[in-house]
């Protein structure tokens, strides 16, 4: 059963509900027209709205809420990993890559493993038109993956998105499903598979 929400949760989602655009508008703002405290005040019911699942943060703008007309009821919390140069897979998964904390719904993208489930905010145009610069890429973590399969790889210390396409005798190819990229074969060195991507969160 779905927690029932605080006398200052009803005011605040009954007011955003009467605003056409959301766009732009400050906590700050909201406070004051609601008579809710002050602009953390209102901060903070928006997140536990939001892992209510009443609420839905825009990811390439987080002060922007979105009000949902039925409450999700299957959110959780997964970490956000940045694109840094990492030697490694302890240094990609390292507090200090950590960009955020993202809401989403498993129930929606499968996942079953919470505990290994991550993201990452792509960058360029090399996945396209399937994975879109700054989109969120849900990953599930694993250290291999079928052939086909879209993954999150650590190549040569850069952390790239690419379609594994295995060869019998040869090692593999990292494909870019933008055909203007070439592909690279890798034949061991510093190569890791860091996750199998589960799902896309498009920039909006």
């Amino acid at each position: 059963m779905k927690k029932a929400l605080h006398d200052k949760q009803i005011k605040l989602i009954e007011y955003l509900k009467g605003i056409e655009d959301l766009e732009g508008i400050s906590y700050w703002q909201i406070a004051r027209e609601t008579r809710l405290g002050n602009a953390q005040t209102v901060k903070h019911h928006l997140n536990q709205l939001e892992k209510l699942g009443y609420l839905r943060r825009n990811l390439s703008n987080p002060s922007q809420f979105e009000v949902l007309k039925s409450p999700v009821e299957d959110i959780s919390y997964i970490s956000l990993y940045g694109f840094a140069q990492c030697g490694n897979d302890a240094e990609f998964f390292s507090e200090g890559n950590l960009d955020d904390k993202i809401a989403i719904s498993t129930k929606l993208f499968g996942i079953s493993d919470l505990a290994n489930t991550f993201a990452v905010r792509a960058k360029g145009d090399s996945m396209s038109p399937d994975i879109l610069d700054n989109d969120i890429v849900i990953f599930q973590k694993q250290n291999s993956v079928d052939t086909g399969t879209i993954a999150l790889v650590l190549d040569d210390g850069e952390c790239k998105i690419k379609q594994i396409i295995k060869k019998d005798s040869s090692g593999l190819i990292l494909r870019s499903t933008n055909r203007s990229y070439t592909d690279k074969h890798v034949d061991g060195g510093e190569f890791h598979v860091l996750g199998l991507a589960k799902g896309i969160m498009h920039s909006l």
